[in-house]
Order: structure tokens, then C-alpha cells, then sequence
């Protein structure tokens, strides 16, 4: 599952990607690693207004929520990914599924891999380190505030290889990264239910590489929010898998 993400180009170089500006209420700054348990945002493009970048919470809870109960939901129901193959019959994610999709930007994200009953993070991003988006969906509260969640659907080999553990249903997952070209398909208001399931399966083309980085990134006493959070780690134990 997707937890932990980065987004580390600057606000130039995002708004130029997305061809979108960051809203005006918002002083964006980059990001090396971001946990979805954290208090930080992640930032998105909304399916009503593809030219405005704006901040979310991440963890999308019901529009009649408010802000301040985001801990206890996510105890109870962990809405920091939401798995394509059920959104259609959600409770929680069939009326964003139509109504409310969005780009998630992010430049990298983080995977745990286990060898012999221990945890190596690894970090994921595109072979040329360029930004790309997740699809998401979201729900916006009270006071303007927004949630979101990043979809995930089963894994490629790739991705089963570095997140070996399978979920409690036996699934290896992967975060659904859109290709460059379906991005604006995704924010489109008219899509059926055909169009949005045809996307929902579908997955980048590009290229992905995946490095081991320092262990602080799963652990929620350090602070990883730093370029060392970035940088590879040899771990013996692994003997350079990847």
C-alpha cells in the first residue's frame, strides 16, 4: 500500500508540469518524505478545476466530517488508499469515484520490502526522476478543507518484487500512477462508469527504479523529512536485490 510519498521539484516546475497554478492561499514547500499519518499535505488537481493545484489532507473522510476527527477515522478506517476494484460499491468512495476524482503530484513514494522477517524501505520513482501523478479521489469538507485518498490496484511484477508482503485478502497492491496522456481523461466530468473502470486499470508506461533508503522513513518517532531520506543505503542483508 501507498503511505509515504515525496514531492520535491519546485513550485516552478510543478505548476509548468500540470500546466496549473498552486492556489493563492497556499505557500507551498517541497517535501522529501511525507507519511499519510502525518499532518502535512499532499497536493492535488481537482476534477472541476483543472488549473489550480491545491493542498489536501491525506485520508479522505465523509464530506459531513470535519477536520479535527481525521486521527480517530483513520484508526478505525484507514482511507489513505482506496483499492479500485470496490469503489463502485463504497459507502465511502462511490460518489467520489464519479464525482470527485483528482491528479495526486507526487515525484517519488516509499515501499516496504521484507527479507526474513525484516523491513527494508525502499524508494520508487520514475528512471528519470520526473513528476507523475497518481489517480486519486476526493471529498471536500466544511471551511473548504480537502481530503483525498490515492487509488491502488494489484501489482505488476515489479512492484510485487519490491512490496513482497502480501494484505490480508493475499494481494500485492500498487498505487494506480497514471500515464501523462490519461491524466486529463481522469479529470474529465463526463466519463461512464466504462471509462473511468477502463482507466482504473490501466498503469504508466514509464519506467520506474527502486533503491533501499534509511529505515527512518518507517519510523514515526524519527524526523525523515530530509534529503538523507533520499539517499541509498547498502543493506547487507539484501545483497543488492535491486
Amino acid at each position: 500500500m501507498c503511505f509515504h510519498t515525496s514531492l520535491t521539484a519546485k513550485k516552478e516546475i510543478i505548476e509548468k508540469r500540470f500546466d496549473a497554478n498552486f492556489s493563492q492561499f497556499d505557500v507551498f514547500e517541497p517535501y522529501y518524505h511525507l507519511s499519510g499519518f502525518d499532518e502535512g499535505f499532499v497536493y492535488i488537481i481537482k476534477q472541476d478545476e483543472y488549473n489550480l493545484i491545491e493542498p489536501s489532507y491525506w485520508g479522505l473522510l465523509p464530506p459531513d466530517y470535519n477536520i479535527y476527527q481525521r486521527k480517530g477515522f483513520l484508526k478505525k478506517t484507514n482511507s489513505l488508499n482506496a483499492r479500485a476494484e470496490g469503489l463502485f460499491e463504497s459507502p465511502l468512495f462511490k460518489k467520489p469515484i464519479i464525482e470527485n476524482r483528482c491528479l495526486i503530484i507526487a515525484d517519488g513514494f516509499f515501499e516496504p520490502h521484507k527479507r526474513n522477517n525484516e523491513s527494508f524501505p525502499h524508494y520508487i520513482r520514475y528512471r528519470d526522476k520526473s513528476l507523475f501523478a497518481f489517480a486519486g479521489i476526493y471529498t471536500e469538507l466544511d471551511d473548504e478543507v480537502i481530503t483525498a485518498s490515492i487509488i491502488t490496484t494489484l501489482a505488476n511484477p515489479f512492484f510485487k518484487e519490491i512490496h513482497n508482503s502480501p494484505n490480508r485478502l493475499g494481494e500485492h497492491r500498487m498505487p494506480l500512477v497514471l500515464d501523462e496522456n490519461q491524466e486529463n481523461d481522469w479529470l474529465n466530468p463526463n466519463l461512464n462508469k466504462d471509462d473511468i473502470n477502463d482507466l482504473l486499470f490501466s498503469f504508466t508506461s514509464k519506467e520506474f527504479e527502486a533503491y533501499p533508503v534509511t529505515k527512518d522513513v518507517m519510523n514515526s518517532h524519527k524526523n525523515s523529512n530530509n534529503q538523507n531520506a533520499l539517499e541509498p543505503v547498502f543493506y547487507e542483508q539484501l545483497n543488492t536485490l535491486f
